[in-house]
């Protein structure tokens, strides 16, 4: 199968680029430069604001799959520079979309546990998005327009652990530094999602671009766990002194948007969808990492 990966450079197109490598795919990489791959392939430096560029990329591309991970995920960075996010994280998708429906091909569209507003836990892909971020509203319309083509897949992706070993850091991987040089962190208590390593991630992503799931699919961990819970067992995991995760909570932190306290997501379609699929408890995950 020929498949087309956007935001091949970031955290989640490294490892998701690594996995697909194993297999007998076509791939091709999109990115905006910076951490090289640490594997070989096709990567391209491609501009997802430029329509014409990005018209020109994928019908030499011509993939039978598209995988679009390519975003500004982060909420500050959304609020900062709101028309350059939407031009990515909206405009682009549109792009893709209308070129798949235009060429019958299909496209898998990593969206986020953000498009809900924390109010409740456990939130079902039938349950209404009221997102309060921006990022996530700016997400919210990207899955409607992939929502168009009944062949498309939005695939909402709860908070991803684990290191960047290809050099781009993530809060974990800060964390576990400062952490390592005996500094100690503080972490919301009260902030809860569904936390998933990053190759387990992947490999879930392989495996749905590879079916015909279509529709709606959440993607997480089956733990319903706060930000200082996960890092507490990641320290003892990594053998670092526990007591230097601190906790803190949302409410004593003035912020200019604010966070939805509860976007643990329900996977029970993902477990129908793959029976046999085991997803790691922390340490596993983190015993792999070789730190």
């Amino acid at each position: 199968m020929r498949i087309l990966v956007t935001g091949a450079t970031g955290r989640l197109g490294n490892y998701l680029m690594a996995r697909l490598a194993l297999g007998a795919h076509d791939v091709v990489g999109w990115g905006r430069g910076g951490p090289r791959l640490a594997v070989s392939g096709q990567l391209q430096t491609v501009d997802l604001t430029d329509a014409v560029g990005v018209a020109r990329a994928i019908q030499a591309a011509d993939p039978e799959v598209v995988i679009h991970l390519a975003a500004i995920s982060s909420a500050d960075e959304v609020r900062r520079a709101p028309r350059t996010a939407w031009e990515i994280n909206v405009e682009a998708t549109r792009r893709l979309v209308k070129w798949a429906i235009d060429n019958d091909r299909r496209l898998v569209f990593t969206s986020t546990d953000l498009v809900f507003d924390g109010t409740r836990s456990w939130y079902r892909e039938g349950d209404p998005p009221r997102p309060i971020l921006e990022y996530g509203r700016m997400k919210r319309t990207a899955e409607l327009a992939v929502g168009e083509s009944s062949l498309n897949l939005t695939v909402r992706v709860s908070l991803l652990y684990g290191n960047a070993p290809w050099g781009r850091e993530s809060f974990f991987d800060r964390a576990v530094s400062s952490m390592l040089a005996g500094v100690p962190s503080a972490f919301f208590d009260d902030e809860y999602r569904t936390p998933l390593d990053y190759a387990t991630a992947a490999g879930v992503l392989v495996k749905l671009a590879e079916s015909k799931a279509s529709g709606l699919i959440h993607l997480g961990g089956p733990e319903r766990l706060s930000r200082f819970q996960l890092m507490r067992r990641a320290a003892v995991a990594l053998g670092i002194d526990p007591d230097r995760v601190l906790p803190t909570s949302l409410l004593r932190q003035p912020m200019a948007e604010p966070r939805p306290a509860d976007v643990s997501l329900d996977t029970t379609r993902l477990r129908n969808q793959f029976p046999d699929l085991t997803i790691p408890p922390i340490e596993t995950a983190l015993g792999s990492l070789g730190r």
